[in-house]
């Protein structure tokens, strides 16, 4: 055989394994670039976040004592973070459910409670995973970690201070106060003719103590500063300006003005309207739409606010998912994108409201709870990928502020105003926002999803989208004329001859009035007369 030949039987094993060489790598590479290209595919799926799964328990609720509330407050600044919260007492709590929980928050309201023999405390000698207490009987074993020394001071005015918010004279009782630690810590306690300085809260590796923990004050706040490390939350937070309490009959005129002087002051803003759930074809309804659409047309963001559970809890409210989306809808159909709902913080602690109400959205905004009335009520509550933590402007305004606030709350904050009845108060409110310290933030700025039957609606990069197509915000003003049908008139049998009857008639009685009336005068005339005669005799 020639040695050529020999040569080229040996090669071609070699050859065909380059070959397959080559083409695994250009096909790896191919898919690589594919799957970088192709939305949701790729790195877009390593960034996808996954809720964290929190559980709080406590040992007693603190009614009638200065830490009432504070509970529900904990649970609306842990779901601000996008967590999924579980709530138990000590006395619900399971065995063995504790290592189904990334994270452990325990809260010791009272000092008096023996919850020395538990399951729960068996449970948490072993726990692998973050740990936050707060308040009294820090485990032995966590004091250690954290290597904590503490004072006790049975009555004290003090001062708080972090970040770039001071809150002077607050009143703490049977306080611990923390002198020595490891980690790292958060706030300033300070007191009044006293150097000594005490950290509001500490932090080392996975565990976290704060000692005090109120609603209401500065310590509510500054929890939220400890969380954002603790639940190793990176995001960029904003602050929003959140108007409440519009309805269809509020002063829409007072509402397209007030948009008009943010939007030339530059501030972006949010309006939570009520649903409507019938009558939407009225004129009341078209000036209502319309004047949304000009709210969202000056940079203004629509949230829908949950409806009235003691107006809707007689009806049927198996159908409050299609009314809800039916007034998305209606919207929808008139060129306004709603971005998310507004909710008291027990709707998401509420299989039959969060399912029925909630479920076509992806992002919230909690508020305190005022009346709690649940349908099916759950231990856990389900996160949204954007919620936004509220609090009333005035509680905010009682806080110091140290220089221009540049930095925003750790958690995305929106400060409540109720929409100004009048225009003394619409000037005052638009000049208190003027004035502020801060730059606010536009909702639209944020990823959000909205989904009936009908719509997709999404907001990306500040740009609203219906079923895919952008929205044209600067649409001009349509006029609603007021006259309107309200009460459709029924099929009329008769009517012409029952018209030409009541003409009829009319006449006869207008012919016998004045025939009446001749016979008076008649006889008045006659009646002169014979009295005339009888006195000439």
């Amino acid at each position: 055989m020639p040695e050529w030949r020999k040569l080229r039987e040996l090669d071609v094993p070699f050859l065909q394994s380059e070959l397959r060489s080559s083409i695994v790598v250009r096909l790896m590479m191919l898919i690589l670039c594919m799957s970088l290209a192709v939305p949701g595919v790729g790195a877009a799926a390593v960034d996808e976040k996954r809720p964290a799964h929190v559980l709080i328990v406590y040992d007693s609720l603190a009614l009638g004592s200065s830490k009432e509330g504070n509970i529900e407050a904990l649970k609306r600044i842990v779901a601000a973070f996008g967590a999924s919260v579980t709530v138990q007492s000590i006395d619900q709590y399971a065995s063995g459910s504790i290592s189904s929980y990334e994270y452990v928050i325990v809260v010791r309201n009272r000092e008096d409670l023996n919850i020395g023999h538990t399951h729960f405390l068996k449970d948490l000698s072993t726990y692998p995973g973050a740990y936050l207490h707060i308040g009294a009987d820090l485990p032995q074993s966590k004091s250690a970690q954290l290597g904590l020394k503490e004072e006790y001071r049975a009555r004290e005015t003090v001062s708080l201070s972090i970040g770039q918010l001071k809150e002077s004279s607050m009143k703490v009782s049977g306080g611990r106060f923390i002198t020595s630690y490891d980690g790292k810590g958060y706030g300033k306690f300070s007191m009044d003719g006293k150097q000594q300085t005490y950290p509001y809260g500490i932090q080392k590796g996975t565990t976290a103590y704060v000692p005090y923990y109120e609603r209401g004050n500065l310590s509510e706040l500054a929890l939220g500063y400890l969380l954002k490390d603790w639940l190793k939350t990176e995001e960029q937070t904003q602050l929003y300006v959140l108007l409440t309490e519009i309805y269809p009959f509020s002063d829409l005129q007072a509402l397209v003005r007030l948009a008009d002087s943010l939007y030339e002051a530059g501030i972006p803003f949010i309006v939570s309207v009520r649903p409507v759930f019938s009558n939407t074809d009225y004129p009341a309804m078209k000036r209502y739409l319309e004047a949304l659409k000009h709210v969202q047309s000056r940079n203004g963001s629509v949230v829908v606010q949950a409806p009235n559970v003691s107006a809707t809890i007689s009806q049927d409210m198996t159908t409050l998912d299609l009314k809800m989306a039916e007034f998305i809808n209606v919207l929808a159909d008139y060129g306004i994108a709603p971005l998310g709902v507004g909710a008291e913080m027990y709707w998401t602690y509420d299989q039959h409201y969060m399912t029925k109400g909630m479920g076509a959205f992806d992002s919230s905004v909690l508020f305190p709870n005022k009346e709690i009335k649940h349908m099916a009520r759950v231990d856990t509550s389900q996160p949204f990928s954007s919620s936004l933590y509220t609090m009333d402007m005035s509680q905010m305004e009682q806080l110091e502020q140290k220089g221009l606030f540049l930095n925003p709350l750790p958690m995305n904050t929106a400060l409540v105003l109720d929409f100004p009845t009048d225009e003394e108060a619409m000037e005052a409110t638009i000049q208190r926002l003027m004035e502020e310290w801060t730059s606010f933030g536009d909702y639209k700025n944020i990823s959000h999803e909205v989904n009936t039957e009908k719509y997709t609606i999404a907001s990306r990069g500040g740009i609203l989208y219906l079923n895919g197509e952008a929205v044209v915000l600067n649409a001009a003003d349509r006029l609603i004329s007021s006259e309107y049908e309200y009460i459709s008139k029924g099929e009329k049998s008769f009517e012409k001859l029952f018209t030409m009857q009541n003409k009829i008639l009319i006449v006869l009685i207008l012919l016998s009035l004045f025939i009446f009336g001749c016979f008076l005068i008649i006889g008045h005339r006659m009646y002169k007369r014979k009295y005339e005669v009888r006195r000439r005799l």
